[in-house]
């Protein structure tokens, strides 16, 4: 060994060793180093020999000649490599082991026992320091260097030269100062008594240690080796490179701007991540960096290869983040490297794994630009594909779009197949039958498809669909019709039953040998089965195939609709065809004479209902007439009478009607029908009546007196029942819809220009009197229609209803047919409350509004009280005379005054009037100051007894020196002709606008030569105001279901209640 001089010879280290080798012997020599696989490392006359644990054999040779260039290495491994990795990891046990300066016989590093160093202290401890003894903190012990014991307690010795130096007898050297000045440094940190003979200091406070620390005479380690703090901070520095391969090799090294010392990241000891300070055997480093934001995937060790798509995720995610924390050294490779957006191939393998029960599985996978990549239903950790390009020695990433992937997954999902265990996807049964020819192949041209055609040809649906035909035609009479339905497919025809089986079984396919899997029309059977329910069949025996027949009533044909929507197939007979056709559009009636022995000339419109009318008798059917009122339903049903008397005879026609207008449909019979001949029902002495009813051509009565005598009249079998005002049959629980419902006849009619007033279910009484069933039963009629359109405003619901019922509800409105009728100008007139009106109707209000809100928010189980309370405040607006004593002597109204300047303006002008009051106790009211005044009048009530009202009306109508009718608004809103009147006046709002509408329709209707003058009167921010609101609401239900507008019902809601007892004044 020969001794040479420092400054002529290689500095030996790490960092020498590591620029000898290629960075792939580096790697795995360090890793050999680390793992101490070299063994008898000793030094020679030229250097440095050794063996090394290899993977394939026990043991390799290495010798190291050392020269003072450098050092060449010499291995008996098989690599054709000089610095494989075993030469490495003997090299770098040299430079660990100091074997180069020993060989050259250079200054070694001080490494020796604190003891077997002969040296003189002015201080009095030996410091001994260990970062790692308790997690995040940093140990301390002080010995006392003359004595050999441990300090426990740092506040007496403080305390003992704090007093030897004020009292002047000792002056302590600088190297006591700073030891007493880290004790004080601990002892404000509440470090004052020791743990086991340890200080632990936090983490956080590393710095000021270090400070202390670095200018002590004797610090060592746990090993007693002195420590050695060094002044230039050590620098972390992170190498990036890429291989071949494609995997990217990150390294990190501490080292130092001279580049003397180069230590791989695993030979320094970290305090902490957080702490920039480490230890290498005897010696204390700064450093520049700490490892707290370098993600620790990267800081576990040296060396970090990271692979595959991970290596794009770093290269573009994390590498950028990282070049603002550390300095990176990164190879020319990296510069070269590129992330390219190209398009993905989606792949879909499938397979037939059970034929007995048609599993199929299926697997997906993409293709990005060669490279495949499997779904995954977790996002992937790296959104990178890595591309090798080994015939052009490039290397480049894809991002992958892994929205796009997870749709086409979830197209997949939404094609039945189901997920399974790993990836894969899944059908069985249908649903792989769906798959595979509907899903599979509609897939687009970015699909790989790719399976067995062969294993899935017994998979193929028959290519001609299975259909249901209906083959109808009239029963012996029309009143009927006969069904038989059954599945055809091309030529072949099967059992509509059979079909229905596999339905049963939870089947959408069947097998029919010949033409394969063959779907089941699945909603054409469930409408075919629920039609039938509701058609009410009768099965009355089987063709000449086996095939079933039922009979059907002929009103129901409208469901025959439905089936048609599911893609029925109808197969009509001539006869039917033509009935089909008429009662789909009603635009090709048979043109009907009017019977000769009518007296009255019928406008086009009136012949048109007339032929309506007939047409429905003819075949048995039932309908409504709800033309508006005013345009002549009374005559158009009574022509229908006379036409049915003159073609089949004689027969008694029962007409039910409000008694207010009874003595009405025995004038207007005998003015355009009296060929008729009718009998009043009605009165005490009616039961004397009933044996002639088989004499007369109608029996006129009451729906009080259908209530009373239903034992009797239900026993008679009338040609037609005709109920007039059907709409007091809405309540379908009351006692008269019960009763009308028991009646016989052979045909029904309904009249109402007001068939729905308020909800749908009225419309479902109305038609379980005509036609039983043939809106369902009422909680089916409930589900079908109320819920969804009065609830949910499902407008799909509406149009269904609306096209069901049409064919059985004829309406029409004077806008549009009675274009010679004068016009109608409605007007509101709005009132102010008089200051003393104001403040009741405030006081009432007040008192009340709590029971209101109560009640309502109960369910509104007390309606009764929430009504009470809303008829007071109305009463109060029209006048405070009508609540009585709770007036508390407030008698003025500004509403009356306004309608007495109006009612004299009316007369004094030549017009006549209608005055309408839901109030009988306000109609008295202006009775009286007419009676002052002396103008005429005529007045009408409920107290009115019925023979009275008709010589009212025709008083008024006749003599126009009477200018003034008043009525109430029940008793005089229907079944009344008073053309006479040229103006209308609604004294008070009611919730009902239908009822306004039939009261203003007194005067205007056929017959009226005037326009009419509609005054409503509204005190304004009152009760009333929000009532005209409210009406508009209403209104859209009837126009919903009886007309071309859409709409829907709501009912008087909390919120609505809230709205309506807050004034606005």
């Amino acid at each position: 060994m020969a001794s040479q001089s420092a400054e002529t010879l290689l500095k030996m280290n790490f960092g020498t060793i590591k620029k000898m080798a290629k960075p792939g012997g580096w790697r795995r020599g360090y890793g050999y180093f680390r793992d101490k696989k070299a063994a008898d490392v000793k030094l020679t006359k030229t250097g440095v020999s050794a063996k090394v644990k290899g993977n394939y054999k026990s043991h390799y040779t290495v010798g190291l000649t050392f020269e003072k260039e450098g050092i060449t290495p010499e291995c008996s491994c098989p690599l054709d490599e000089p610095w494989c990795k075993h030469a490495v990891s003997v090299a770098l046990t040299a430079v660990d082991q100091q074997l180069w300066e020993q060989f050259w016989k250079l200054p070694l590093d001080d490494g020796l026992d604190a003891d077997e160093i002969a040296e003189t202290f002015e201080g009095n401890y030996r410091i001994y320091f260990d970062p790692k003894r308790k997690p995040k903190k940093i140990s301390i012990q002080f010995v006392d260097r003359d004595e050999g014991m441990t300090i426990a307690k740092l506040e007496p010795v403080l305390r003992t030269a704090l007093d030897l130096q004020n009292s002047g007898q000792v002056d302590f050297s600088e190297s006591e100062k700073r030891e007493f000045g880290l004790m004080k440094f601990l002892m404000e940190r509440g470090l004052n008594k020791a743990s086991k003979d340890w200080f632990d200091l936090n983490i956080s406070d590393t710095d000021g240690l270090m400070k202390h620390l670095s200018v002590m005479e004797d610090v060592c380690t746990n090993s007693n080796e002195r420590i050695t703090f060094m002044q230039e901070p050590l620098k972390l520095l992170m190498s990036v490179n890429v291989s071949m391969a494609g995997n990217v090799l990150v390294s990190l090294h501490w080292h130092r701007k001279d580049n003397d010392d180069f230590y791989p990241l695993e030979e320094m000891t970290m305090f902490n991540r957080n702490a920039p300070w480490a230890i290498r055997k005897n010696k204390i480093y700064p450093l520049s960096n700490t490892l707290q934001k370098l993600p620790n995937h990267l800081t576990k060790s040296t060396f970090s290869d990271i692979r595959d798509s991970d290596g794009g995720k770093f290269m573009y995610e994390e590498l950028p983040k990282l070049r603002k924390l550390v300095e990176v050294d990164e190879a020319d490779i990296v510069d070269q490297l590129r992330l390219e957006d190209r398009p993905f191939e989606k792949i879909l393998n499938l397979e037939l794994v059970d034929e007995a029960t048609l599993k199929i599985r299926a697997s997906l996978d993409f293709s990005y630009d060669g490279v495949n990549v499997p779904f995954s239903r977790s996002a992937p950790d790296s959104p990178y594909v890595m591309v090798v390009k080994k015939e052009t020695e490039t290397i480049y990433w894809l991002k992958r779009d892994y929205k796009a992937e997870r749709a086409a997954y979830e197209m997949l999902l939404e094609g039945r197949l189901d997920p399974v265990q790993t990836n894969f996807l899944s059908a069985e049964g249908d649903d792989a039958i769906d798959f595979y020819n509907d899903v599979f192949p509609s897939l687009g041209s970015e699909w790989s498809l790719k399976h067995d055609e062969e294993a899935f040809k017994t998979m193929k649906v028959a290519s001609s669909p299975l259909k249901v035909n209906a083959q109808i035609d009239f029963y012996e009479a029309v009143d009927h019709f006969t069904m038989k339905t059954v599945c055809t497919l091309g030529d072949k025809v099967l059992d509509i039953e059979e079909v229905q089986r596999y339905l049963m079984q939870g089947k959408k396919y069947f097998f029919l040998p010949g033409e394969g899997y063959v779907e089941v029309p699945l909603a054409s059977i469930l409408q075919y089965a629920k039609t039938l329910q509701h058609f009410d069949a009768e099965k009355i025996g089987t063709d000449a195939q086996g095939f079933d027949i039922h009979k059907i009533q002929t009103f129901k044909a409208g469901l025959i609709g439905e089936l048609v929507d599911q893609g029925v197939e109808l197969d009509l007979s001539e006869k039917f065809q033509k009935f089909w056709d008429l009662i789909s559009s009603f635009s090709h009636l048979e043109d009907i004479p009017v019977p000769e022995k009518v007296n009255a000339e019928l406008r086009p419109y009136q012949k048109q209902g007339f032929n309506w009318l007939w047409f429905l008798y003819s075949y048995g059917l039932d309908g409504i007439l709800a033309d508006d009122m005013g345009l002549g339903k009374t005559l158009q049903a009574l022509v229908m009478l006379q036409h049915a008397k003159d073609q089949d005879g004689g027969k008694p026609n029962l007409i039910v009607c409000p008694t207010s207008v009874v003595y009405n449909w025995m004038s207007e019979i005998r003015k355009f029908t009296p060929e008729l001949t009718v009998m009043n029902l009605t009165g005490p002495d009616r039961h004397t009546l009933y044996k002639k009813i088989e004499d007369a051509d109608i029996i006129l009565t009451s729906y009080a007196i259908l209530r009373r005598d239903i034992k009797a009249l239900k026993n008679y079998p009338f040609r037609c029942v005709i109920l007039d005002e059907s709409q007091n049959i809405k309540n379908f629980e009351a006692q008269t819809a019960k009763a009308a419902k028991q009646l016989q006849s052979t045909n029904r009619l309904a009249m109402s220009g007001t068939p729905i007033e308020n909800r749908l279910v009225e419309l479902w009484s109305v038609f379980d009197f005509l036609m039983p069933s043939f809106l369902y039963d009422i909680d089916e009629f409930r589900y079908r229609f109320v819920v969804p359109i009065e609830e949910k405003g499902n407008i799909d619901a509406e149009r269904r209803l609306r096209q069901q019922v049409a064919p059985f509800i004829l309406r029409r409105l004077k806008k549009d047919v009675a274009k010679d009728l004068p016009a109608k100008v409605e007007n509101i007139t709005y009132c102010e409350l008089t200051e003393k009106q104001q403040d009741l109707y405030l006081d009432i209000l007040e008192k009340s509004r709590d029971e209101v809100f109560a009640a309502a928010a109960d369910g509104g189980t007390n309606k009764n009280s929430i009504f009470a309370v809303l008829r007071r405040l109305q009463q109060i607006c029209c006048h405070p005379r009508l609540i009585g004593d709770m007036a508390n002597g407030v008698d003025e109204s500004g509403k009356y005054e306004v309608l007495k300047e109006k009612l004299r303006e009316i007369v004094e002008n030549g017009h006549r009037v209608l005055l309408f009051s839901q109030f009988v106790e306000m109609l008295k009211i202006v009775r009286s100051s007419l009676e002052v005044e002396g103008i005429p009048y005529e007045y009408l009530t409920g107290e009115t007894k019925a023979e009275e009202r008709q010589n009212i009306v025709d008083r008024f109508n006749r003599d126009e020196s009477i200018p003034i009718c008043l009525m109430s608004l029940k008793a005089g809103g229907t079944g009344i002709n008073l053309t006479g009147a040229d103006y209308v006046i609604i004294y008070d709002p009611w919730w009902n606008p239908a009822a306004e509408d039939q009261a203003i329709d007194r005067a205007h209707r056929i017959g009226q030569t005037k326009n009419v003058f509609v005054y409503r009167m509204v005190c304004k921010g009152t009760v009333e105001d929000k009532i005209l609101a409210l009406q508009e609401t209403k209104r859209d239900l009837v126009d919903s279901i009886i007309s071309a507008d859409q709409g829907k019902g709501k009912a008087l809601s909390f919120n609505d209640l809230k709205s309506i007892l807050t004034p606005d004044f």
